[in-house]
């Protein structure tokens, strides 16, 4: 096994929560090489580890966290990469969240966390550097996401710390439950949060002192630098600094004409002022706010002052978290949606399963088939902040009729509810879509369709575009800083840093290999080309108005996405990598089990 040079230290901390044990997992430098860190070794570990129809429930399912070779250095913004096997749609998700946590992780001397087993009792993890403390947690179940952060650092006497946390919704196994991270960052989309509450794993609290190796430090430094002044200078980049993503709620709404509006029925809505950027710099914006080493500070911190919710702090809107519970949900009150967007974050809820739940509800109220008997006597109808409120509440504690069924989120409320209500259910995978309507911004369709995860929007909006993506998910950074840096500039500072001489094919070759691993553990969960496509009303029902009317996206559009998909990645015609492709990507050890699903 050969020695690391720079950028990894060649071990994995492995966490048993059943034996409350723990021990290093060495992984060679050539596995690094092939799969880099983050979601690429996530993916690597658990096909090795599980094989097809294994319940993600189970005790030995894992969860990986996972840093990469780039991460805790002078690299702007790195990342970290939750991985597992979803209980919401029994697929391999990522999820990549920003922050401090993931170069925490790395600045302890691990390149990532695994963690499986059960515990008896709640528990969080304390971990600093070598050492791994198992905490009672019995105090904190229950406590949203904010209180469980607060007095987990009054506990560790270390301002420092790092946490990641689930609040009342990973307790209860909401299948769509998030991990918050230092209170106000996301890894969503997952199920990882209802991962977490049936291990009984409260929290994960992270602190390191160590520093990453450089194989040529003066070298690096150079090339790391010039990457962020690359992002300072990058004119595409200048609006996100100055009105983070929520500048996009107008933007997709005047001009691409693609903001959801009440569950995709149109991409046009008449308050758009006053849910959007403009509304947050005028009354509630304080603070430009940063992940680490980050030079577009895209995130947005303010407080309510007077009305309702008074003294409110919050991060946002984002446009996914505007667009999920704003316009989705036919909210004018801006106010009133902050209050349900860090009630999410509170509760430990990804906002768009939650706000795509919600929608769906009130459309089937709007068409009648769903009636307030159903919910136990609560009504759900547009632009109704109140009941929003209430029912995030219900849903994070499984409460009532109401939060068992939107609990349950769109497919299984669909499935249950049954006549026409899976004409109006907006998924992919069984997953909720996020905030962009593929009809007006179609190259968002082949993020949603194709991408690993299902229905998410951050997957990459071509085939090109989704292996550079993987590498992003790996290294682990931010798209917002390396989506416009062109391969060299990623080997420039991977090959300093490592001490490696890759080159730019090579590195592509590992996004390919990469986004191909996820393929073939999805592939023996069943995922084929009937999978990969969009929603009924995205295929066939046109945006009856705004600046995208009369679009749709027909279903032969949605067959050429897959066939150039399929072509680029070097799969068969009903997506499934070949055996040609798996052993030129050096994923022989897939080939049995993809020729098993095959057949």
């Amino acid at each position: 096994m050969a020695t690391p040079k720079g950028g990894i230290f060649g071990r994995i901390l492995e966490i048993d929560l059943t034996t409350q044990k723990y021990k290093t997992l060495s992984v060679g430098e050539d596995t690094y090489r092939r799969y880099l860190g983050g979601a690429g070794m996530g993916s690597y570990l658990l096909f090795k580890r599980l094989g097809a129809g294994h319940d993600p429930m189970a005790a030995d399912s894992p969860i990986f966290l996972g840093a990469g070779p780039l991460s805790g250095t002078a690299c702007a913004s790195t990342r970290c990469s939750f991985v597992n096997k979803s209980p919401y749609t029994g697929r391999l998700s990522h999820a990549e969240v920003g922050s401090f946590v993931g170069n925490e992780l790395k600045w302890a001397g691990w390149d990532g966390i695994l963690i499986t087993g059960k515990s008896k009792k709640p528990v969080y993890l304390y971990i600093r550097n070598d050492t791994v403390v198992f905490k009672d947690a019995g105090m904190l179940w229950g406590k949203d996401t904010h209180v469980t952060e607060e007095t987990i650092l009054e506990q560790v006497k270390d301002p420092y710390v790092k946490v990641a946390s689930i609040g009342p919704g990973g307790e209860n196994q909401v299948g769509y439950a998030a991990v918050m991270v230092e209170r106000f960052r996301a890894a969503a989309r997952t199920g990882t949060g209802a991962l977490m509450g049936n291990k009984q794993l409260k929290a994960i609290a992270l602190r390191g002192t160590r520093y990453v190796p450089v194989a040529d430090r003066e070298a690096f430094t150079r090339a790391a630098a010039a990457n962020k002044d690359f992002s300072i200078k990058k004119e595409g980049w200048q609006g996100l600094k100055r009105w983070g993503t929520a500048g996009l709620i107008e933007l997709k709404h005047h001009v691409t004409g693609s903001l959801i509006t009440k569950n995709y029925q149109t991409t046009w809505y008449p308050d758009v002022e006053e849910i959007g950027a403009e509304e947050a710099n005028r009354r509630f914006w304080k603070k430009h706010s940063a992940c680490y080493n980050c030079p577009n500070h895209c995130m947005k911190l303010g407080v309510i002052r007077g009305g309702d919710y008074d003294g409110l702090i919050a991060e946002g809107p984002e446009y996914e978290t505007g667009g999920l519970l704003g316009s989705n949900l036919g909210i004018a009150d801006f106010d009133l949606m902050m209050a349900a967007i860090e009630l999410c974050d509170a509760m430990g809820l990804d906002a768009i399963s939650t706000g795509g739940s919600i929608a769906f509800a009130m459309e089937l109220f709007q068409r009648d088939l769903l009636t307030a008997k159903d919910l136990g006597g609560m009504t759900l109808e547009w632009g109704d902040g109140d009941a929003v409120i209430e029912v995030i509440k219900k849903i994070a504690f499984k409460e009532g009729k109401a939060g068992q069924l939107l609990s349950k989120g769109v497919k299984k409320m669909a499935e249950e509810i049954g006549g026409d209500a899976m004409d109006y259910a907006c998924i992919v995978k069984g997953k909720e879509m996020a905030a962009h309507d593929p009809r007006g911004d179609k190259p968002r369709g082949v993020s949603y369709a194709l991408g690993t995860c299902g229905g998410d929007h951050h997957e990459g909006n071509s085939p090109a575009g989704q292996a550079k993506r993987c590498l992003h998910n790996s290294l682990v950074i931010c798209s917002f800083v390396g989506g416009y840096w062109s391969p060299k500039m990623f080997v420039d500072m991977l090959n300093p840093l490592c001490g490696w001489d890759m080159d730019e094919a090579e590195l592509m070759a590992a996004g390919r290999r990469i986004r191909t691993l996820e393929r073939c553990f999805n592939v023996r969960e069943g995922v084929s080309r009937k999978e990969d496509t969009l929603p009924k009303r995205m295929l066939t029902e046109p945006l009856p108005e705004g600046p995208k009317k009369g679009a749709v996206f027909s279903p032969a559009e949605m067959k050429k996405v897959q066939d150039d998909y399929y072509g680029y990645f070097g799969w068969d015609d009903n997506g499934i990598p070949t055996e040609a492709t798996l052993n030129e990507l050096g994923l022989g050890f897939a080939v049995e089990d993809v020729n098993a699903a095959r057949a």
